[in-house]
């Protein structure tokens, strides 16, 4: 995560009801929820793939892969987050997108030992809000996908 001139656009999102984020740096893009065309993974997470514009984006489902339950999508609220990493391009799906902000480093604390995962890079406070900020990275990595 990159931090200039003391500050971080960051990406927050609700996953049920907890809110996450990532470094704006990390999202390509936001779109509106589709349906994925489902594919012969096995993999809990993995809901399929779809058409973005020719180019066929692998989609999770966010929740799942950070340990909650699959729920049902309202379809006028939740969005996918179109993720970039190096060459990898993954759509996450998200409950619904919050807000995009700037926020100040002093917000950002290191995520406590043994609350975070290695999904989760740090905490952000926003007033009396705590919202996960969580690492592209390690959510899209090839091999995570790939399983």
């Amino acid at each position: 995560m990159q931090i200039s001139d003391g500050t971080v656009q960051i990406v927050a999102f609700s996953v049920d009801s907890v809110e996450y984020a990532f470094p704006i740096s990390s999202v390509k893009e936001i779109i509106r929820y589709v349906e994925a065309q489902p594919t012969s993974s096995t993999t809990p997470w993995m809901r399929g793939v779809i058409n973005l514009r020719g180019n066929i984006v692998p989609i999770i489902d966010l929740g799942v892969r950070l340990g909650r339950e699959r729920v049902a999508m309202d379809p006028t609220s939740a969005k996918i987050l179109v993720l970039e990493w190096e060459d990898l391009i993954v759509g996450a799906v998200v409950t619904s997108v919050d807000e995009v902000r700037t926020i100040e480093a002093d917000q950002i604390q290191d995520a406590p030992i043994g609350a975070g995962t290695s999904y989760m890079d740090a905490v952000v406070t926003i007033e009396d809000r705590l919202i996960m900020l969580l690492n592209a990275g390690s959510l899209v990595a090839l091999e995570n996908v790939a399983a």
